[in-house]
């Protein structure tokens, strides 16, 4: 059964076309039989097992199969979680608490409730309201009762140890995000914390909902007006791109009424809800590609999406990109220079054939502007404008 991962790079994320891969990454099959889901611990110290007073948990599950099994959430059960998001909540049964892992790897922002469990931990602290409690894993190891000799002879090296002065730390990591850790306290030699991972989701689980998603133009897109000058402000957000005028943030779709044209098989059909998508345009023969977000929290197609960044080069997407206050690719350096020297600008970096200036203003990560000049020719080879 194929599974999908997170894989953060923070960023990151799930959309569903050629670049959607940024936060999810196909792994490798890992078989669980029906007997070993249906009571029996598996022998795969990968499958994501373990056994907690008799009952068996395979992660992820269902956010209500967990709760079936007893659990409380002992924190607000009605928060909601963007697509690609996970977090830890406090769940309760009898006196025993855990951190659990909750995400979410649909398409729409939704309460918890509606999430997955991906995993759970608990501490010798929390194990201490709860001493009776049975924690068992695959091949014979048990919460409060194996030792560090025990696991390795059981589960084999770890992929990384951790010796500290009060515990020794074994982590068995199978990918990003699918990993056990055991904790061993010095004094007594056995495991008093453990964390278990698996936040996949299997492949294709979106497609029946990506293909219900509406394409009509979210209020966002009806609400952007375009520009009618360009204008002196350069931190208006306004360009000149391609001979059209565009506030970014700017709908993808708008780019397409001037003129623009998808590369389907480069461009992400739909991005999930609050997250960002790839794409590809053309326009006279000259590629235009990027990220695109989606400031709803519902997905929709990369349409109704926003590009924040228009970015251009002498190489493969020259089209011409102007500023205001007249920075434009192609420019000379020495008309360049006088405009920089009125804004924050550094230069970032200095090779014997290339300048790279950045203008940013102070703590301002959202707005910035990226050129680069080629000392050869002395003009500007490569302009990138972003405005979030």
């Amino acid at each position: 059964m194929k599974k999908r991962v997170f894989a953060f790079l923070l960023a990151c994320g799930l959309c569903l076309g050629t670049f959607g891969t940024a936060a999810l990454a196909e792994e490798g099959e890992t078989e669980v039989t029906a007997a070993e889901t249906a009571g029996e611990l598996s022998d795969d110290i990968y499958s994501f097992q373990l056994k907690l007073d008799g009952d068996l948990y395979q992660f992820p599950m269902s956010y209500a199969d967990f709760i079936a099994k007893g659990w409380t959430c002992v924190d607000d059960e009605t928060t909601e979680m963007s697509p690609n998001q996970y977090s830890s909540f406090r769940f309760t049964k009898g006196n025993l608490e855990s951190y659990v892992e909750v995400f979410n790897l649909g398409l729409n922002t939704v309460a918890i409730t509606e999430c997955t469990v991906g995993g759970m931990s608990v501490d010798h602290f929390q194990f201490d309201d709860a001493p009776e409690t049975v924690i068992e894993f695959p091949k014979g190891i048990s919460f409060n009762v194996s030792t560090i000799d025990d696991v390795k002879a059981a589960w084999g090296e770890p992929s990384d140890t951790y010796e500290g002065e009060l515990y020794t730390k074994l982590t068995y990591e199978y990918d990003i995000y699918q990993s056990i850790e055991f904790e061993f306290d010095i004094e007594t030699g056995v495991l008093n914390d453990f964390d278990m991972e698996n936040l996949t989701q299997e492949e294709g689980a979106n497609d029946e909902a990506a293909a219900e998603v509406s394409s009509e133009p979210t209020e966002d897109v009806l609400a952007y007006e375009a520009p009618t000058e360009l204008g002196d402000d350069i931190h208006s957000g306004i360009v000149e791109f391609a001979g059209n005028l565009y506030q970014l943030p700017a709908p993808v779709s708008v780019f397409l009424e001037n003129g623009f044209t998808l590369k389907t098989e480069d461009t992400d059909s739909v991005v999930a809800g609050d997250y960002f998508g790839w794409f590809e345009m053309i326009k006279d023969g000259k590629e235009f590609r990027g990220t695109a977000d989606n400031l709803s929290p519902n997905a929709t197609t990369i349409e109704n999406c926003f590009v924040t960044e228009v970015e251009v080069d002498s190489y493969d997407s020259d089209l011409p990109l102007t500023l205001p206050g007249g920075i434009s690719n192609h420019m000379s350096a020495d008309d360049l220079m006088p405009i920089l020297e009125t804004l924050p600008y550094e230069v970032s970096s200095d090779t014997d054939d290339y300048t790279y200036y950045t203008v940013q203003e102070k703590d301002n990560y959202d707005w910035n502007i990226n050129i680069t000049v080629k000392k050869e020719d002395n003009s500007v080879i490569s302009l990138a404008f972003e405005n979030r």
